[in-house]
């Protein structure tokens, strides 16, 4: 069989047969994939007379003939399809967005449809020109769409600089980049910054951000995103010949409104959680007390006299990236994701996002603090301290001036993760650190839909 409309498949139903005759069954949120709200049947259609003519907003179904048979048309605005539908044992799933016709009925005939939404007469379009017009296309990004790219995550709800192109561009040439944009009545209505791992089969979104989910305007409701994941799963699936993808959401701190409606079209797509990274976070705005600890090493750093600067990113950089090249190193066999001159260039494009923050001893520098400001959210990129730093309480003095001070009339403070191996480890003595800040967990999570 040719492949089917998006989101469109055949459900084969389980059978008991014996010499009484056959039975089989379907459940609802099992065989038929959700709860089911409605039942109705069609029998005693007339000859060369056809049902359906339309699609539903919301609605999806599943049409089962149990008797008799009919030929199903089944169209999504660019892929259309007949299906001879004539074995009791199968049914067609139909998700909302589709065209679809029932026509040829045999003599006799009873078909059942099973239905996800009561009957609302609002939720139907039955005229092809205006479902045509409703219809979702999906473009695959390219360098001409940089500027409504740009301009895009600006004015989204959950947007931030590390989805503007001159950030995820900067190491285009370690990722094979098939982002979507999505428009509707000829305007942008998602975007899905995503890299494609053709050897495994695999869309990520993204594999060079910490987070890659839908980036959505204000406007965004749930329909709206599960219309979007349906089609962005077709063109995987007929454009690369995927048949899997990973999602990394963006967490909700860095929503300026409500914008989770990607999680529900996410569950309903069948996403499994396969990774759980844990962030340590501030509400800036109702701040927890600082534990002991944190406050006694502040005192210990103003007694040796260190002094919190604003980090210059050509003197001090190269400074502080020794430090915290060799900690990770010695540490954890590791570089820093970035290099120096990586860093420089971001900065130099991004100045008023990415600043660097220094703890001196005199002259040398003995800690810092490398910060992605996203507006509302302050996110610690990079934190390091040499030894004589971590003996004198150097970060805990930085940290405490960012907090209280520097980006006090912020929302959240954002530390990172201190997960690793995809959450299966958990560095304590880390988290430890970021909570006695009075941080708390927020989790940075990967799901993974195979089709």
């Amino acid at each position: 069989m040719e492949q089917l409309p998006r989101g469109c498949r055949i459900i084969d139903f389980p059978e008991s047969v014996d010499d009484r005759g056959a039975l089989s069954f379907a459940e609802g949120a099992h065989h038929i994939p959700f709860q089911i709200e409605r039942v109705f049947w069609i029998y005693g259609v007339p000859e060369g007379k056809t049902r359906g003519g339309h699609s539903h907003s919301e609605s999806a179904e599943v049409v089962v003939p149990v008797s008799g048979g009919f030929n199903m048309m089944v169209d999504d605005g660019a892929n259309r399809i007949t299906v001879r539908m004539d074995s009791p044992r199968k049914g067609i799933l139909i998700p909302p967005g589709v065209w679809c016709d029932l026509r040829d009925f045999e003599l006799g005939t009873v078909c059942v449809v099973f239905a996800s939404h009561p009957y609302n007469a609002s939720g139907y379009i039955n005229d092809y020109s205006e479902y045509l017009n409703e219809q979702l296309s999906v473009v695959r990004y390219d360098a001409s769409h940089k500027d409504e790219w740009n301009a895009f995550v600006k004015s989204s709800k959950n947007g931030t600089f590390l989805f503007d192109r001159g950030y995820m561009d900067y190491h285009s040439d370690r990722f094979t980049d098939c982002s979507l944009m999505f428009y509707k009545h000829g305007k942008l209505l998602a975007m899905l910054p995503a890299n494609w791992r053709k050897d495994e089969g695999t869309v990520q979104s993204h594999g060079g951000l910490t987070y890659g989910g839908l980036i959505v305007p204000k406007e965004m409701i749930a329909v709206d995103a599960l219309e979007v994941f349906s089609c962005a799963i077709d063109w995987m699936k007929r454009q690369l010949g995927a048949h899997r993808w990973l999602y990394k959401p963006i967490p909700y701190i860095y929503s300026t409104l409500p914008a989770e409606e990607d999680l529900y079209a996410l569950f309903r797509s069948g996403g499994t959680l396969k990774e759980r990274g844990v962030s340590s976070v501030i509400d800036l705005a109702r701040k927890l007390p600082m534990r002991q600890s944190r406050k006694s090493g502040i005192i210990k750093a103003q007694k040796a006299g260190l002094i919190v600067d604003a980090g210059n990113m050509e003197t001090d950089l190269e400074a502080f990236w020794d430090i915290l090249a060799g900690i990770l190193m010695s540490k954890h066999k590791k570089k820093p994701v970035h290099t120096v001159a990586e860093l420089r260039l971001l900065q130099s494009r991004f100045p008023d996002r990415i600043r660097l923050h220094v703890v001196r001893n005199g002259q040398e520098v003995v800690a810092g603090a490398l910060i992605y400001d996203m507006g509302h959210v302050v996110h610690t990129q990079y934190l390091a301290s040499s030894e004589f730093g971590k003996n004198n309480g150097a970060l805990d003095m930085l940290l405490h001036n960012l907090i209280t001070d520097v980006y006090a009339d912020r929302t959240y403070f954002d530390f990172g993760v201190s997960t690793e191996n995809g959450g299966g480890y958990l560095n304590e003595g880390l988290i430890f650190q970021k909570e006695g800040f009075g941080a708390r967990s927020v989790v940075y999570d990967t799901y993974e839909m195979l089709f």
